[in-house]
């Protein structure tokens, strides 16, 4: 039994609500997937429990589990005591599913498990008028060139006589006059109108809108100088002033003091004005602080007269000598009285509220001018999705029609990763469940771990989470329950992990600060095999590092050939080298979502390719061009070709160079000749072909093709290709400066067949997966900061809390000390974030954790001296833990070695032989003139859109991506981020990529789970010749014909069998007859397939067959 058997027991209550902390390696899904199916068994319909997920992946994962539990729950029971539980509920479903004829197997929709985004979709298309939609706007892939539409549109507003033209106007001015900064910072706030849109909506209906955010000032004061009164007894605080008043007295007019330190000295004139918590006696803490510490923080060790305490005054000097050795042993309020600096004012000046004022005059109207954008382009972004769903729902005081019908219906809630919950999606909560109250017999169930909180950059709150712990969801009791086994990892790996991360996070939850404390976990399994290994290095070579990460994926892949490996990397920037490692060595690997499509070199190619074509006078490009493998001039020729000459474009000065005979080298002219007859030859066709067939065609007369050199390459250059097609406006690009900008969002992915044991991404990818070994290179690297915007703001949790906002400073001027609060406030988060993510990483790991970092050597007399890893970097984080093992390595290491540069990589030139020919065609046929038939379009799809057409196809290419990988027991739950992308490139309208994506996932489960369907993917039984989405073409009766068949393969029998997958479904009575309706459908079809077979094997007996995955069924079609 677990060590928290009695949690997970109490939390499939479905009388109560929970809020359920689970650790890494918990099994907060199982947990998930135990709780929907108890309440399954208890309401009338599916549809009134709605689970909410983050992720496509995560949904679809408790989706088939769910599924998968119920079919199973057909069975025998298990032996295992925690599978017999999830069997057990699962059968009370089963029951229900039957008694109240649900058909869940075959309307597996009618789960509502969904994403918040594809939940806040389905909300604002509920109703269109109120949520302010009007017609459905379609998900933007990249919604930035929308936010600079709008922002260009706000700033053409300068010339008006309003408001809000005098709003900009002092905007500007206090840029500095740079409207391309105004405007580049407005559209980084439109990125994130979610955080502060409601705020000051809401602040302009406020009668004292000043007083309130200055309100919230003062209670952030007030909350930081209660906790420093509780760190001092009345006592104390009062030596503390005193001292301070005296040496106000001895400092405020002597020479040699800044202005900052007289003024702040000027509070305590007031000798009987002993500071308190209340916020108004901030600036005499200030002066205590200024006394008691240095600018550094730390207390004075000594004082002398310049320090207020001249030797004329001895027994006032002793006291504070004293003083000064009591604070010295106190860590906690030096802490805290430095931190004093850093708080806020408690009043806005007169100067930051003109500019704040400006900002929320000017910013509610480029909100309004991003949705006409919106709707004139027919696109929106996720943001404008989930305000949408929020004032479709309206208010808790005045709900709309959709809001009480979502109350009427809604029974039980279940949100999973809600560590990840923004202050947008709390609302969104709270407003479906403004109806509940106590006993009512609806509940919420909220699981999380505080500690996995790591998407701050999607405005991620873990504040939110301990606040629930402590005080629910407004009208909703939260129970909190805490979950402490791991099933994940080795006793060894946990152990580690609970001894490093108290001191790598927080020793005490803070909402204000995102800071979380530690939980530890209790290993469930028995194994003590691997742990932790620590890799120190002292050279500042990348290539060698890469190297290492490569000899540890070897060797844990020849110690067990079915071990899983991921190189987890904190930004996709440490990764360049890495990869080309592991290509260099034939690893197989999949990238996720990590490898750029720009840093392809194929891909670099052809966006050069591209630029040089539509740009003549762009030379960085057309010598990219030359450069390239297909061409592949030195740089001596390169030089030789274009000298001094600024003038003329690289195109005219290749054509000199070649009418000369003495400028370029033998081999360089019959390079340049050969490349620049076809370009040439392409320029000519400018405007004749569409943007990506003339780059294409170019790219494969120069012998593009011919210079790749892994099958991957061609995929991504048709990803490359694909995407001209989407952006080329007539042949045209608008902007080909641009190109690379509309790239940027694009990754490589790898070939579907590729199923790699090894995983490269970065740590936030790694969220809720699991692999017996990983790997943490660059620990040492620092992570990005925070980027400069127009306006700060932050939110403060709890009762007291509110919103801040503070304008940027003036072009030219010191600091503002409001902005720099909230800066310093974000800074803090992100480096509680920081040690969140390395625990994520950690935790990762089922029995073996590789760490490798690098630090500086320091060469003394002693010998080499270590240096601390930079604050910033996840391997200070750890310095504690790790420290002696560098040491020990540092003392080992032959010093010559320490103090070696990095050696300079050797680049090596690859380029198309001299010899090179493009293939020779295939003899020429002759033949009388035929029609083309394709055999798909002779079927009248009147019951089936192409939306299903797609679905079939993609649930081919899966199910042949599982048969390829020969696993016996294949996942069916494939990444159904991927299944999106693939619908959307097959044509699936964004909107209806979700629920086709359940559709492939449904499909594959059913398929997986029938024994017909694994016989026919050959896991039951060998089959021979076997393909998927087989082509054939052939000539019969005077006719072309093509077409593609689904399944093929060759039974133990000898039997050729042709299997025409179908994902539709049916429902109502009649199957039989609508089995035998679909057989002599498509029986033509299937006759020509068998023909066309009989082309290619004409001794081998064919039958033919249609399988309907989603109802496991199976008609045989009979063919001549």
């Amino acid at each position: 039994m677990s060590s928290d058997a009695a949690a997970r027991k109490r939390a499939l209550d479905p009388t109560r609500s929970f809020i359920v902390q689970a650790p890494a390696g918990s099994g907060k899904t199982e947990l998930l997937t135990q709780r929907y199916l108890r309440l399954l068994a208890t309401v009338e319909h599916p549809e009134q429990i709605l689970a909410i997920t983050f992720t496509r992946k995560a949904a679809a994962e408790m989706r088939n589990r769910i599924l998968l539990s119920i079919e199973a729950a057909a069975g025998p029971a298990p032996e295992s005591a925690h599978k017999l539980a999830t069997w057990e509920l699962a059968r009370a479903v089963r029951a229900a599913d039957i008694e109240r004829h649900w058909k869940l197997a075959e309307h597996p929709s009618r789960l509502r498990i969904q994403t918040i985004d594809a939940l806040n979709s389905t909300l604002a298309r509920r109703l269109p008028i109120l949520a302010g939609t009007g017609s459905a706007l379609e998900p933007a892939e990249d919604p930035w060139p929308l936010y600079e539409t709008a922002a260009r549109r706000l700033i053409e507003r300068l010339g008006e006589d309003s408001s809000v033209a005098e709003s900009l106007e002092s905007l500007i001015v206090h840029l500095g006059n740079r409207t391309d900064l105004l405007a580049e910072l407005l559209c980084e706030l439109l990125a994130k109108r979610d955080q502060w849109l409601h705020q000051i909506v809401s602040a302009g209906t406020h009668d004292n809108l000043r007083g309130a955010l200055e309100q919230t000032l003062q209670n952030v004061i007030k909350r930081h100088l209660t906790m420093l009164c509780g760190l001092m007894d009345d006592v104390r605080r009062r030596e503390y002033w005193d001292l301070a008043v005296f040496a106000a007295s001895n400092l405020r007019d002597a020479t040699g003091v800044n202005e900052e330190k007289r003024l702040l000295l000027e509070a305590c004139s007031n000798a009987h004005a002993c500071p308190s918590a209340q916020s108004d006696t901030i600036d005499g803490w200030l002066a205590l602080a200024s006394v008691f510490l240095k600018r550094d923080g730390s207390p004075y060790q000594t004082v002398t007269k310049k320090s207020g305490f001249p030797t004329t005054h001895p027994r006032e000097k002793e006291r504070m000598l004293a003083a000064l050795a009591e604070l010295g042993q106190d860590e906690e309020l030096i802490a805290q009285l430095g931190a004093l600096r850093n708080l806020p004012r408690p009043t806005y000046s007169e100067e930051q509220w003109a500019i704040l004022e400006a900002l929320l005059a000017v910013l509610p109207v480029a909100v309004a001018e991003l949705q006409i954008v919106f709707q004139s382009q027919g696109q929106a972004d996720y943001i404008e999705a989930a305000l949408r769903a929020l004032q479709a729902l309206g208010t808790s005081e005045e709900p709309t029609d959709l809001a009480l019908a979502f109350d009427y219906r809604l029974q039980h809630l279940l949100v999973d990763e809600f560590q990840d919950t923004s202050f947008g999606q709390l609302d969104l909560l709270e407003r479906l469940t403004a109806g509940w109250s106590e006993g009512d017999g609806r509940t919420l169930f909220c699981v999380g771990d505080p500690m996995q909180s790591i998407y701050r950059f999607r405005q991620a709150e873990v504040g939110l989470f301990l606040q629930l712990q402590r005080e629910g969801l407004r009208n909703v009791r939260l129970e909190p329950l805490q979950l402490t086994s791991n099933f994940r990892s080795t006793r060894p790996i946990i152990e580690w992990v609970n001894r490093v991360f108290p001191g790598v996070l927080s020793p005490t939850d803070n909402p204000e600060q995102g800071a979380v404390r530690y939980s530890p976990s209790v290993a469930a399994l028995p194994s003590t095999r691997g742990g932790v290994k620590v890799h120190p290095s002292f050279d500042k070579d990348e290539l060698a590092e890469a190297r290492q990460v490569v000899n540890l994926v070897r060797k844990s892949l020849a110690e067990d050939p079915d071990t899983t490996v991921a190189v987890l990397v904190t930004a996709r920037t440490h990764v360049g080298m890495i990869a080309s490692q592991l290509h260099a060595a034939s690893i197989d690997f999949q990238a996720i979502e990590i490898e750029a499509l720009l840093d392809r070199p194929v891909v670099q190619d052809l966006t050069a390719l591209t630029r040089a074509l539509l740009h003549l006078a762009d030379r960085t490009s057309w010598l990219a061009v030359l450069r390239a493998p297909w061409c592949g001039l030195t740089l001596n020729d390169l030089h030789a070709i274009i000298g001094n000459n600024r003038a003329s474009t690289v195109n005219e000065l290749l054509a000199r160079a070649l009418a000369s005979s003495d400028i370029l080298t033998d081999d360089g002219r019959e390079r340049a000749t050969r490349v620049h007859s076809i370009l040439q030859a392409a320029l000519a066709q400018r405007g004749r072909l569409s943007l990506r067939d003339w780059v294409e065609r170019t790219w494969n007369a120069l012998g593009g093709p011919a210079t790749l050199h892994r099958p991957q390459d061609l995929d991504d250059a048709d990803a490359y290709l694909r995407r001209l097609d989407n952006i080329e406006i007539a042949g045209d690009l608008d902007d080909a400066a641009r190109l690379e900008e509309q790239l940027d969002r694009l990754f490589a992915r790898p070939r579907p067949e590729n199923r790699a044991r090894v995983e490269v991404m970065t740590i936030h990818k790694s969220k809720g997966l699991e692999y017996d070994v990983v790997i943490l290179p660059a620990l040492d690297r620092l992570l990005r900061g925070e980027s400069r915007e127009l306006m700060r703001w932050t939110r403060i949790p709890g009762h007291e809390g509110g919103i801040v906002f503070a304008p940027i400073k003036a072009a030219g001027a010191d600091a503002d000390p409001m902005y720099r609060w909230i800066e310093l406030l974000e800074r803090e988060r992100s480096a509680r974030e920081r040690g969140r993510l390395l625990y994520v990483a950690a935790t990762r790991a089922k029995r073996a954790l590789h760490l490798l970092g690098r630090v500086r050597v320091k060469e003394t007399e002693e010998g080499a001296e270590l240096r601390e890893p930079l604050n910033g970097s996840m391997l200070r984080l750890l310095w504690p833990e790790v420290r002696s093992h560098f040491e020990s390595s540092v003392q080992t290491k032959p010093q010559q070695d320490l103090f070696a540069s990095a050696p300079t990589p050797s680049l090596r030139v690859r380029r198309l032989p001299l010899q090179w020919q493009p293939p020779i065609a295939d003899i020429a046929i002759t033949a009388k003139p035929v029609n083309v038939s394709d055999l798909d379009a002779k079927i009248e799809f009147d019951w089936a859109s192409q939306t299903a057409r797609h679905i079939g196809t993609l649930v081919h290419r899966e199910l042949d991506r599982l048969v390829r990988a020969g696993a016996d027991r294949p996942s069916p739950a494939p990444n159904r981020a991927r299944l999106c992308a693939e619908l959307a490139e097959l044509g699936v309208p964004p909107d209806r990529c979700e629920a086709a994506a359940e559709r492939v996932i449904a499909a594959m489960s059913q398929t997986l789970a029938d024994d017909r369907g694994r016989w026919l993917l050959g896991l039951s039984s060998p089959l021979s010749e076997a393909e998927s989405e087989l082509a054939l073409t052939g000539v019969f009766d005077g006719e072309i014909v093509s077409g593609v068949i689904d399944r093929t393969f060759v039974d133990e029998h000898g039997v050729r069998w042709i299997v025409d997958f179908k994902t539709g479904s049916h429902e109502g009575g009649g199957l039989e007859q609508f089995l035998a309706d679909e057989a002599r459908r498509y029986r033509d079809q299937l006759q020509r397939y068998a023909r066309l077979m009989k082309l290619f094997r004409p001794d081998q007996p064919v039958r033919a067959a249609l399988y309907f995955p989603l109802m496991k069924q199976w008609r045989e079609v009979r063919v001549d």
